[in-house]
């Protein structure tokens, strides 16, 4: 936003138009003066008795009864004088302020035409700052508030134009392959089964997406951010939930490894969709961790208030290019939203969503040897988590790719 604060700068015109004023208001000024110590004289001369007795009550005002400082007449003179004087002022200032008020409302429809990264820069005092920097308050609210509903808007017509492509490629697929089976091209039972096998596989890949857009639909509303709490034994549900992949690491010839650095440790939280984020990582793990043998869950309870969940693999580490995206929907590091993964590209952002619900923050970190997510999570219900330094630029960084 610009909003470099000045003072205001008068046009040529205007600068005019104050000096005019100030003429005309002088002369007008003068005119009044004359008009008024000329009655003032007729009347002295017209009433000698009243003119000294003013004269002495004005001279026992300044200086006494029997001092005279200075005289009465010469008292009267400055007064008017002075009241000249703040008269003018009180016109030039009143003038003035016309010229802030339309400058204002200049800057106001130069912003209502489309300038929407202007704010009011003017710096003025008393009412008219105040002014001026709750219209800046209003616009900035106004923009926010606009940019939200672009990105929304735009957010649906991505999410559309995604899970139309992801329904229509396996969708295809089945059409195919029955078609085939429908019209009996096929030559043996083995082509059969094969054809079956892979309009099966296609389908379950339809129910897979569609359970996991419903998922990230059901915690992105916001009437699911209220979330029914419960108190969650962490280590009980960490071990349930890598035991559960005993099997599919067995078949890929992997090792699970867990740990935590505390033996019973209660949290606040919606215990469905804590163990759906830990669940989708250790599947993001397996499915993505190319020529990886290894993957770890570690619960670490950092303080009174904080508790991280790690999972990492020792796989084939993520692009520097890629780590900003990878809790965007339906972002694949792999080229060409490859399919072979069996992914939906919804699993990170689902993480990313209920970490964000319950108060906390994620992040990522991928070298050589490790690549490391990190669910930052408030050990108590209505505590919010800040990141670090680091960890607020990353972020800052994720949320602005998403």
């Amino acid at each position: 936003m610009k909003n470099n604060s000045k003072s205001i700068k008068l046009t040529h015109k205007e600068r005019i138009g104050l000096v005019t004023d100030a003429i005309l208001t002088s002369l007008f000024i003068l005119l009044v003066n004359f008009l008024v110590f000329f009655a003032t004289e007729v009347y002295y001369t017209t009433h000698p008795d009243w003119r000294n007795q003013l004269i002495r009550f004005g001279n026992s005002l300044i200086a006494g009864n029997h001092i005279q400082l200075w005289s009465w007449s010469n008292g009267f003179v400055v007064m008017i004088a002075a009241l000249d004087m703040f008269v003018l002022y009180i016109r030039l200032f009143m003038h003035y302020k016309r010229i802030q008020e339309q400058h204002i409302i200049n800057d106001l429809h130069y912003i209502a035409d489309g300038n929407f990264d202007y704010t009011i820069p003017y710096k003025l005092i008393g009412d008219d700052q105040r002014i001026v920097e709750s219209i800046n308050v209003l616009v900035n609210n106004v923009i926010h508030s606009m940019s939200e509903e672009l990105k929304t808007e735009k957010s649906k017509d991505e999410l559309i134009s995604n899970v139309s492509h992801d329904i229509r490629t396996p969708l295809t697929s089945i059409i195919g392959y029955l078609g085939l089976i429908e019209n009996k091209q096929y030559t043996s039972e083995e082509d059969l089964a094969k054809y079956v096998h892979i309009a099966y596989s296609k389908a379950r890949q339809m129910k897979t997406l569609a359970d996991d857009l419903f998922e990230y639909t059901k915690i992105t509303d916001k009437d699911y951010s209220k979330l029914n709490t419960r108190k969650i034994e962490m280590k009980a549900m960490i071990d349930q939930i890598t035991a559960g992949f005993d099997l599919e690491m067995a078949e890929k010839d992997m090792q699970m490894h867990s740990k935590t650095n505390f033996d019973k440790l209660v949290i606040d939280g919606s215990p469905t969709d804590l163990a759906r984020a830990v669940n989708n990582l250790i599947n993001n793990a397996l499915k993505y961790g190319h020529d990886g043998h290894n993957i770890y869950v570690e619960g670490f309870r950092v303080n009174e208030k904080e508790l991280e969940i790690k999972v990492s693999n020792d796989g084939e580490k993520i692009p520097e290019e890629s780590v900003k995206h990878v809790f965007d929907r339906f972002y694949r590091v792999e080229n060409s939203r490859n399919k072979s993964t069996g992914g939906t590209g919804l699993g990170l952002a689902i993480v990313y969503e209920v970490v964000n619900i319950h108060g906390g923050y994620c992040s990522v970190a991928s070298n050589d040897e490790l690549t490391t997510f990190t669910l930052h999570l408030p050990i108590k219900h209505g505590d919010k988590l800040t990141p670090t330094k680091h960890e607020e630029w990353q972020q800052e960084v994720i949320d602005n790719a998403k």
